[in-house]
């Protein structure tokens, strides 16, 4: 029996935009990071792998076939989200097709929750592991006896068989460094947005895992509620890793709950002040786990921009969906952020359920009398394993195409309104963010203080108005 070696695959995701540039790889490229941390367990359980990142660096089908061919792999593993399931799924099918002694393996968030569902119709994909995947792929790769393997799932005699949830990592110091080595390209080929970073290389950062609260539109069903984190003695010594290795000197923390912890935070901010690291970082939280002391740190440690969840300016109509919404909380933490001379972001959906005109205009209002430096504006996604999933169609029209659910399209109208009305909208929130002459002189300075930034803004400029003008549709 030969050993076993699997290769890891990150899909490109599906081409909803015929033929046109996907938007969301002129924006953002990040590296495949789950898939990192899998590969570096494994390489320290010396069980070989490799790994293959479609997203930065797409290829034909026949060129995808020579490097399995070559490579001759035991195991496929295909990571997914939703919006990417069907092109992982059409590797899976080339695999099989080509390669029938090769074992498909998916995980990630949209198998972990549907997983029943992708066994009984996608017969090419022999395993699924759910939730946490570090020691369940090792065992799944090493054990001859799958039923005691806990954490997978897979068919039997034309039942789907689920061995059981395992139990949570519960010290995360514990896993290694993700293989960046793995990566071609990396880090030059991963960028943030523009405006998102001050210099470069840059790259994601990962500090935590689970989250405590019960957003009607978040999915936990990987990391679970218990909040776990990486202590700062290993947070740093991983900085002090990618700076030594790949000069890395700006960072994107990605992880929703960075900010939960307010000793931590403080904690992590006084050892990069004392090993004089000088790395920049971006960070992501709710207003209710910021002060003015955490801002004072977070400054003088190197945080640039803080990502704020804002959702909607509206807090009746978040009280059903998010736990402890603060609308005017946040009016209060945006200024303070800005007087502690860091950058803030506003992260805001449109076409929540029972979203109404009049709360859009509210929070089109509240984004543009805020001191906002930016904002993001997902369009509402009812994601399978979300507490809304089941009960999105009481609330309006869900069109249910996984390619399309990636918060880039409207694929559940409230009710009220039309998908053409939502697009003006959409349309509209930001002209009036970024039309105002405040935003136009702030981003044209950062464009001649960032040689990069005005490098890609002019590069990508005609093909992300393009892509843009597909992705709204005809209804102008």
């Amino acid at each position: 029996m030969r050993e076993p070696f699997i290769l890891f695959i990150h899909p490109q995701g599906s081409n909803w935009l015929s033929e046109e540039i996907d938007i969301t790889r002129i924006a953002n490229i990040m590296p495949p990071y789950g898939l990192l941390i899998l590969s570096s367990y494994l390489d320290k359980k010396n069980i070989k792998n490799e790994i293959i990142d479609l997203y930065a660096y797409p290829e034909k089908k026949e060129s995808l076939l020579e490097k399995i061919k070559d490579l001759n792999p035991t195991h496929i593993g295909i990571t997914s989200t939703t919006s990417s399931f069907f092109d992982g799924y059409e590797i899976a099918k080339l695999v099989k097709e080509n390669f029938k002694e090769i074992k498909i393996i998916f995980g990630g968030v949209h198998p972990t929750a549907i997983y029943e569902k992708i066994l009984r119709n996608f017969k090419e994909i022999d395993y699924i592991v759910i939730g946490e995947g570090e020691e369940t792929i090792y065992q799944l790769l090493t054990s001859q006896d799958l039923e005691n393997v806990k954490g997978v799932a897979f068919r039997k005699n034309g039942d789907v068989i689920f061995t059981g949830r395992r139990k949570l990592i519960e010290d995360l110091d514990t896993l290694p460094f993700p293989a960046y080595h793995k990566l071609k390209g990396f880090p030059s080929k991963y960028k943030l947005p523009i405006f998102n970073y001050p210099r470069s290389p840059s790259t994601t950062f990962l500090t935590s895992r689970g989250c405590p609260y019960s957003c009607s539109y978040c999915d936990r069903s990987v990391f679970g509620p218990t909040f776990r984190a990486h202590s700062s003695d290993y947070l740093i010594e991983h900085l002090r890793f990618l700076k030594k290795n790949y000069n890395i000197r700006h960072i994107n923390i990605y992880d929703d709950n960075f900010l939960l912890k307010k000793e931590r935070v403080i904690d992590f901010c006084e050892k990069i002040l004392k090993e004089n690291l000088r790395i920049t970082f971006n960070c992501i939280g709710r207003s209710n786990h910021l002060d003015e002391e955490v801002l004072k740190f977070l400054k003088k440690a190197g945080c640039w921009m803080i990502n704020i969840g804002v959702e909607s300016g509206d807090e009746e109509l978040l009280k059903p969906h998010r736990t402890k919404p603060e609308v005017e909380r946040i009016k209060e933490i945006v200024i303070k952020i800005k007087e502690n001379g860091i950058r803030v972001k506003g992260l805001f959906m449109m076409a929540i359920p029972g979203e109404t005109k009049e709360t859009i205009e509210k929070t089109m209002e509240f984004a543009c009398k805020n001191p906002f430096d930016d904002l993001n504006v997902t369009k509402f996604t009812p994601f399978p394993g979300t507490p809304i999933y089941e009960k999105i169609k009481d609330y309006g029209d869900f069109e249910e195409d996984w390619s399309k659910m990636n918060c880039l399209n409207f694929v559940f109208i409230p009710k009220g309104f039309t998908k053409e009305e939502l697009e003006r909208y959409y349309d509209l929130f930001f002209k009036k963010f970024y039309g105002r002459p405040k935003m136009l002189i702030n981003y044209f300075s950062m464009l001649w203080k960032s040689p990069e930034s005005v490098y890609r803004f002019v590069k990508d400029f005609s093909s992300f108005l393009k892509a843009r003008k597909n992705l709204r549709g005809s209804h102008d």
